[in-house]
């Protein structure tokens, strides 16, 4: 009996940029802990970072569709959610009569609980709208206007997030006013970084769709892995 194989050529650009977008998440819920000053201005580790996810998410969504975007947000979703387990694993485990770190490592990991719920909450629905609002944008545009549609759908996403997140995971640690200057300085940073962010989305997209043969395509090729 002859066998006939189906050879599924996988976009390794969308297993990159998932990567790239898990791992983002993942070390934002570690770092979300350690609050940094600049000046009189206090804010949230990740800050720096953890604004590229809705870049890559946008380029993603762009390129391979709303399916897939929102299929890589909840396999983000799991993966925290595996992390967190694992940790509190490690936690529990009888520390070694020599090893002294046992405090330190439930200082800094004991706490993760509350951010890591705080940022799994504002993560599903920030990213959530970032794809609603880019998805029926593009609809509205016509496939046009990448970076307004870029800049839009972020900015209103990284709201919703940073609202959630600062009031979820520090209220009744941090006083009110705090967690309100925190929110608004990072959103701010957060802002910027979608503006900043529009022409690095076309370079991905330019540099997906080139290679492997137009939107579409890479929408196809995509949907056959992630089914």
């Amino acid at each position: 009996m002859n066998q006939q194989e189906t050879i599924i050529d996988v976009p390794y650009r969308l297993i990159i940029l998932a990567m790239l977008f898990v791992t983002c998440l993942i070390t934002a819920n570690l770092c979300a802990v350690k609050l940094f000053s600049v000046g009189s201005i206090s804010m949230t580790s990740p800050i720096i970072f953890y604004p590229l996810t809705f870049i890559i998410l946008d380029s993603m969504t762009e390129i391979w569709g709303k399916h897939v975007a929102q299929r890589i947000i909840w396999i983000g979703f799991l993966a925290n959610v595996v992390f967190i387990g694992l940790i509190q694993i490690v936690l529990h485990l009888p520390a070694a009569p020599f090893w002294h770190g046992q405090q330190a490592m439930e200082t800094v990991l004991g706490s993760l609980p509350r951010t890591v719920f705080a940022s799994l909450v504002a993560y599903l629905c920030s990213q959530t709208l970032d794809v609603t609002l880019f998805s029926k944008l593009k609809q509205r545009t016509q496939g046009r206007m990448l970076w307004l549609r870029s800049i839009a759908s972020t900015a209103s996403s990284q709201l919703i997030d940073s609202i959630m997140f600062m009031f979820i995971a520090f209220i009744g640690v941090m006083p009110i006013t705090s967690i309100l200057t925190a929110m608004s300085s990072e959103y701010i940073l957060k802002f910027s970084y979608s503006i900043i962010g529009a022409p690095l989305i076309y370079l991905v997209v330019y540099y997906a769709k080139r290679k492997q043969g137009g939107n579409k395509a890479c929408q196809n090729e995509a949907s056959k892995m992630m089914n």
